[in-house]
């Protein structure tokens, strides 16, 4: 049933819909031109945020392919968000520049991979949450219907993994140890998502170590699942051993920690640079860690929390006055510092300087 929070499917100002009971197209993986292959692979010193205009234009030559799910792909490709986990995959193949790696061309299908993993993540999110925007344009089941998300998001998913397979399949002498180093987390954790996204509905008492405790599950779940899988593919593909995949496995965790705080504290606050609607996460009453800090020091803040009589814009002022968002940050910077001292076990170079970059920009944005 769609969400009644978003338009139907159906409505008659709908973008062009796929064909109600198409499966979805196969994905024909497509060969990178050789000119950018020579480019990417020849020059070493390339660093990973210079190589996400590759990521951008493999991914439109993955996703439209002039199938029903095009008009869908072009949306979603015109607001591509930050490329998170792109950056990760391009930055961790980088980590050992005298390493046995993969060629680079492999780690942009990587990054592809994960970014549409992770997009097609936000479609149901989006379904999941009501949400009628996603980086200041309409969310994709506000513009299409939440059935026809649901099905692209699947695609997508699909598409992805499809991507992954040929990868590895292809560079089997890089890949072959995968699932060997304990705590590594591949594709076979990759329902780990869906998970986070169970449980984030099934919140504990309101009781701030309890709720510190779910924050974390969610949090590692949810965003760090993709933030490990995209250190993890990255790390192999340039030629990082056991212990040094699992630094990276520290270095997700602390930084999907530090992200999510982050993004909630940036709900609370919001701002034109949001581009969603400020305080969801208050409307839905999710205990955010911003929240958390608040039922631990304010008193009161309990029965403020569950009263139905109390507002958003009320909880949204109590919460900035009580210095809450800022104990919050404190949390994060102190998960981007230990995230930091992760990367000790990586030499001196731009990737590793970009990686760090990367917890400086999570903490500033």
């Amino acid at each position: 049933m769609d969400n009644p929070a978003l338009p139907s499917a159906h409505r008659q100002d709908a973008h062009p819909a796929v064909h109600p009971e198409h499966s979805g197209d196969q994905v024909a993986v497509l060969p990178r031109p050789s000119v950018t292959a020579s480019v990417v692979d020849d020059d070493r010193t390339v660093g990973p945020v210079e190589l996400l205009p590759l990521v951008t234009a493999r991914l439109r030559e993955i996703l439209l392919t002039g199938g029903d799910f095009d008009d869908i792909y072009r949306h979603v490709l015109a607001a591509p968000g930050k490329r998170v986990r792109a950056r990760l995959v391009l930055a961790c193949a980088g980590l050992l520049p005298d390493g046995a790696a993969a060629p680079r061309t492999a780690a942009v299908d990587l990054a592809c991979a994960m970014e549409m993993l992770h997009e097609s993540s936000l479609l149901h999110d989006d379904i999941c949450d009501g949400s009628l925007l996603r980086r200041g344009a309409p969310s994709v089941p506000a513009a299409f219907g939440v059935r026809i998300a649901a099905r692209a998001g699947f695609h997508m998913a699909g598409a992805a993994m499809q991507v992954v397979a040929q990868v590895l399949s292809e560079n089997q002498n890089v890949f072959g140890g995968i699932g060997e180093a304990p705590g590594v987390t591949y594709a076979d954790r990759l329902s780990d998502l869906s998970f986070g996204q169970l449980i984030e509905t099934l919140p504990p008492a309101v009781d701030a170590t309890a709720l510190r405790r779910h924050y974390e599950l969610v949090a590692g779940a949810k965003t760090g699942t993709l933030f490990r899988l995209s250190c993890s593919y990255g790390g192999t593909a340039g030629g990082a051993d056991h212990d040094r995949l699992q630094a990276l496995m520290q270095y997700a965790d602390q930084l999907a920690l530090a992200f999510q705080i982050m993004d909630d504290v940036r709900d609370i606050e919001g701002g034109p640079e949001l581009g969603k609607d400020a305080c969801g996460d208050l409307d839905r009453r999710v205990p955010t860690w911003p929240v958390i800090e608040w039922l631990a020091v304010r008193p009161g803040a309990r029965e403020m929390w569950l009263s139905p009589e109390t507002s958003s814009e009320t909880l949204q002022s109590d919460l900035v006055d009580s210095g809450a968002t800022q104990a919050a940050r404190a949390v994060a910077l102190q998960a981007t510092e230990t995230a930091s001292a992760a990367l000790d076990i990586f030499p001196s170079s731009p990737a590793r300087d970009d990686l760090r970059e990367l917890l400086q920009q999570v903490i500033n944005r």
